[in-house]
C-alpha cells in the first residue's frame, strides 16, 4: 500500500471512496485497521465498507495467523479487466493489440536469444553480466511478463467479444458479480 496524503484525500473523496481506493491498490491481504489507517477513516467506517465490498464480491476475507484480513477478489478483477477491454475497444483494436504484443515478445526473444520468460530470467545467473546488463535483463523480463499478461487478457476478450457485444446491444448489461 502507498501513503497518500490524508488531507488531499479528504478534500476529494468520501470516507467510503477512500476505503474502496485503498482496497483496489492492495498488494497483499490487509487488516481492517491497516485499511482504515491508509484511508484515513474510522475503523467502523472501514469495517462497514469492507462488509459492503464483501457482499458485492469485490473482496475476499481471509484469516491469516488468527487475524482477519481482506484482499481484492482476483477472479472479479480478471473478469472486470476483460469486460473493460471489450467495452473500450473494437474487435480490430483488440486484434491489433494482440499482434503488437506478440511482435514485441518476438523482438525480446530475438534480442536475448531465448524462447521463454524463464530462460530470459535465467540469463541473470547463467551469464557474467554487468549491473547495467542485469538491469536490462530485469526490465526485459518485466516487459515480457506484462506482454504475456496483456496477451492472455486480450485473447480472452476476443473469445468473448461477440457474446458480450451481442448482449450489450440487446440492452442487457454485463456485470460481474
Amino acid at each position: 500500500m502507498s501513503d497518500p496524503d490524508p488531507e488531499t484525500w479528504k478534500d476529494h473523496y468520501s470516507a467510503r471512496e477512500r476505503v474502496r481506493l485503498v482496497v483496489e491498490t492492495l498488494t497483499e491481504p490487509a487488516t481492517i485497521k491497516d485499511i482504515a489507517d491508509e484511508a484515513a477513516v474510522a475503523w467502523a467506517t472501514a469495517d462497514s465498507e469492507l462488509e459492503a465490498l464483501l457482499a458485492e464480491n469485490n473482496v475476499k476475507k481471509y484469516t491469516q495467523d488468527g487475524t482477519t484480513r481482506y484482499d481484492t477478489n482476483p477472479v472479479k478483477l480478471f473478469l472486470d479487466e476483460i469486460l473493460d477491454l471489450i467495452n473500450e475497444n473494437s474487435r480490430e483494436e483488440l486484434e491489433n493489440s494482440l499482434v503488437n504484443a506478440t511482435q514485441q515478445l518476438e523482438e525480446l526473444q530475438a534480442e536475448f536469444n531465448v524462447d521463454t520468460h524463464d530462460e530470459l530470467r535465467g540469463l541473470l545467473v547463467e551469464e557474467d553480466l554487468t549491473a547495467a546488463e542485469m538491469r536490462n535483463v530485469q526490465n526485459a523480463a518485466s516487459t515480457w511478463s506484462a506482454l504475456e499478461t496483456d496477451s492472455r487478457l486480450i485473447k480472452h476478450a476476443l473469445q468473448l467479444y461477440d457474446d458480450v457485444t451481442t448482449l450489450s446491444e440487446g440492452g442487457d448489461h454485463i456485470a460481474v458479480a
